[in-house]
């Protein structure tokens, strides 16, 4: 054999493997969408109830969900003025958008924001009224293409802790 029918060979190895590998991998990448989603909201929450705990006495952050489908936010420092007077919104901190991936319908919506306090609580307007602090909200992120393909992200509004499943 010469040198250049082995380059051949091994060329022509080369891109079977990759016919057997690529699709794999796609389907991977589609089956970990939601959950990577997921830890990277509750990574961004986690960020957002930092910042206001570090903030001053009428600071806080707010994260507003641009788009359910697809998941699209940003987050501020500060909370939006339209909800209190003595409250202003800072600049932008983050904004993520994951294609693929939707928000489910649930507590917060796509018109709705999450508000973050000093003393490392959260709260949100719904249907124009203060919704109880007292609780745990559920945000479900799930795949585009398989809505079986689903994580939560539990916040507990009271005391800010997170939990991913």
């Amino acid at each position: 054999m010469t040198l250049l029918e082995v380059l051949i060979v091994c060329a022509l190895l080369i891109m079977l493997a990759a016919l057997a590998v690529v699709p794999n991998y796609r389907a991977y990448e589609r089956h970990r969408a939601a959950s990577d989603a997921a830890l990277r909201l509750a990574a961004d929450i986690a960020l957002l109830e930092r910042t206001a705990q570090n903030d001053g006495l009428y600071g806080g952050a707010t994260l507003r969900i641009v788009s359910a489908q697809p998941l699209s936010y940003a987050g501020y420092r500060g909370r939006p003025q339209e909800l209190n007077v003595a409250w202003q919104q800072g600049p932008l901190l983050l904004q993520r958008e994951f294609a693929g991936v939707e928000l489910a319908p649930g507590a917060v919506t796509a018109s709705g924001a999450l508000l973050f306090a000093r003393n490392g609580s959260a709260q949100f307007v719904a249907r124009g009224s203060w919704v109880n602090q007292h609780q745990t909200i559920e945000l479900v992120v799930a795949s585009a293409e398989d809505a079986q393909r689903t994580a939560v992200v539990e916040l507990n509004l009271f005391t800010g802790a997170l939990a991913v499943r």
